[in-house]
């Protein structure tokens, strides 16, 4: 009896987890129906489609619970509420009460000063659009994109706020928060005017912060060589405000020198030099320069004088009264001193002077126009078997310039880029000719045209300098192309001449030349300490379509470049920089060139 008995126990077991089972499905609800409420201009399908909730499925409030929080994050809706309501036992209805944003009307911002408000608009973008309900998803991209547009113009911006204004529900106010510049003092100036210093200094209190432009402000200074150091000091005394103070330590603006120097035309010449590039603390600049080189011929002497700030417009004033002896063709006293005769002292006598006058159009542009009248001698030609060119007389020009200068400290670039482009109408009128002019003659009035292009490039692998270190050495790869063009009947002394210290190193001084001219010039600069930096050097270039030739200095008539490179040195010395290059022509004949300059 034990084994029927054990079966009649699994038979009841059996039968009573069926009862339970049915009794609890007849106890679970069944969703008949869903009703949204509220919305107008997201669709009830949008809606339906986001619930995990549906028709036909048993009720659970868990789900339910979950699909309001789904819909919430859709962004569309202030408020949301779920709950379900009996139709019966076993049916249920589900109601979804939801409450819209606004329909966006407008997109007003304030604050905002440094940048514009179209422009604040375009970085929104498509994440919010007039006409659709304002949805809360896209604040964290717009806001996003608001801080790149900022940090792409160098100021300092956030978003405070950002929703629909409660009095007017369409308008979606967009708040901004930029740092904006409380006061700019200086520090440590003792000599140079403090009218002067700001002058140079463009950041104004009231304005955006933008860091570029201080950055440029403090370059600005440093590349005045008024000072041996410049670094910004930078308080904040609230939030959104920002105090600037250019801490400057003043250098020895005035030199006296007498020496001795090596001339790239006149070999070695005593020279005597009064100046001073900051008179009295003005930023004005004077000085007088006396040369006598050891080759005969006569000092050369030059008085110049310069005034940065002639008006309120910053206008520059550049003034020099000069008689310059030139050694057209000489050599520097080093490497192969070719000359192109045998008697090679062939000098011009310039003198007469420059008036000059510049203006920033904005902060990397700015327009001169200059003029120049000068009287022109040389040496007594007293034949014409010496092959050298005599024209003496009088000239006058009108140089009119537009300048673009994007350089980060213009005495040391290491980035950026410069650009210039000059036209200069002049008037020639030659009283004497001979030498090797005595075919052609040019005698008489004349009138011809100077058009120059030039373009500079800086790039450093290393990062950009900072706004306390303008100085700081960087390696830099420069290159810089010139091209020129001359119509009309010119001089011979006013032509395109290549070839030299400051055109085309590893060739005698002024080997090419014509009216007609394209240099270039590739330079690696690798510094060895902050004031010495090695370079390596490729020039390519020449000038052609002149004057005849000189004896072996053969010339010519259509496009000739020529290749030359090497080594070379750069120093900066209280006196300004100083350059040593050993050029090889592309014969592979080497140069030496010196100058008191550096090379572009």
């Amino acid at each position: 009896e034990e084994p029927g008995g054990e079966l009649n126990i699994r038979i009841c077991f059996i039968a009573l987890l069926t009862f339970l089972a049915a009794f609890a499905s007849s106890q679970t609800a069944v969703i008949k129906t869903i009703t949204v409420k509220g919305n107008s201009e997201v669709s009830t399908e949008a809606i339906l489609a986001a619930m995990r909730t549906k028709v036909g499925q048993p009720y659970l409030q868990a789900t339910l619970d979950a699909d309001k929080e789904t819909l919430e994050n859709m962004g569309f809706f202030q408020a949301v509420d779920g709950r379900a309501q009996a139709i019966d036992d076993t049916n249920r209805e589900v109601i979804v009460q939801v409450s819209e944003w606004p329909v966006v009307k407008e997109i007003r911002v304030v604050g905002n000063n440094g940048i514009a408000t179209d422009e604040i608009l375009k970085a929104v973008g498509s994440e919010i659009v007039v006409g659709k309900v304002f949805n809360t998803r896209s604040i964290q991209p717009s806001v996003n994109n608001i801080r790149e547009l900022y940090k792409k113009k160098g100021l300092f911006g956030d978003v405070s706020d950002f929703k629909p204004m409660l009095e007017s529900p369409g308008t979606i106010s967009i708040t901004i928060i930029e740092l904006t510049v409380n006061n700019v003092s200086v520090t440590g100036n003792t000599r140079t005017k403090l009218n002067v210093m700001k002058r140079l200094i463009k950041t104004r209190a009231g304005e955006p912060f933008r860091e570029d432009r201080w950055g440029a402000d403090l370059r600005r200074l440093y590349s005045t060589q008024w000072f041996e150091n410049v670094r910004s000091v930078e308080n904040q005394p609230e939030p959104g405000k920002i105090d600037l103070i250019a801490d400057v330590k003043e250098g020895r603006t005035g030199n006296f020198g007498v020496g001795l120097q090596v001339d790239p035309r006149s070999s070695f010449a005593g020279t005597l030099r009064l100046s001073d590039s900051n008179f009295r603390g003005s930023g004005q600049s004077v000085g007088i320069n006396f040369l006598q080189g050891t080759r005969g011929g006569g000092p050369s002497v030059d008085l110049d004088y310069g005034n940065p700030f002639i008006d309120n417009h910053n206008t520059a004033l550049n003034v020099s009264l000069y008689s310059r002896l030139i050694y057209r063709f000489s050599g520097v006293g080093f490497g192969s001193g070719n000359s192109p005769t045998e008697d090679d002292l062939y000098t011009e006598r310039r003198t007469g002077a420059t008036l000059a006058f510049g203006r920033p159009l904005n902060d990397n542009v700015s327009a001169s126009i200059g003029f120049r009248y000068e009287g022109i001698k040389t040496n007594d030609i007293k034949n014409d078997s010496t092959g050298f060119i005599q024209q003496d007389g009088t000239l006058a020009t009108v140089t009119l310039g537009l300048t673009q200068n994007r350089r980060d400290v213009d005495i040391d670039p290491a980035r950026g880029d410069w650009f210039r482009i000059e036209v200069e109408p002049g008037f020639s009128n030659i009283t004497k000719s001979g030498g090797n002019d005595a075919v052609t003659r040019v005698t008489g009035q004349h009138n011809y045209l100077k058009t120059t292009a030039e373009y500079r490039f800086y790039y450093s692998p290393q990062k950009p300098r900072g706004r306390n270190e303008p100085d700081a050495p960087r390696r830099v790869f420069a290159f810089r192309a010139r091209a020129g063009t001359i119509s009309g009947t010119v001089p011979f002394s006013e032509q395109f001449f290549a070839g030299g210290a400051a055109t085309v190193r590893g060739y005698e001084e002024d080997r090419y030349w014509g009216k007609t001219s394209l240099l270039t010039t590739l330079e690696y600069r690798h510094p060895l300490q902050k004031a010495l930096s090695l370079i390596a050097f490729v020039d390519y270039g020449g000038a052609w379509g002149g004057y005849g030739s000189v004896e072996k200095f053969t010339q010519s008539n259509s496009l000739q470049m020529n290749l030359g490179y090497g080594l070379g040195v750069s120093f900066r010395s209280p006196l300004g920089p100083l350059r040593l290059d050993i050029g090889f022509n592309k014969d592979g004949k080497s140069r030496t060139h010196f100058q008191i300059a550096t090379s572009f």
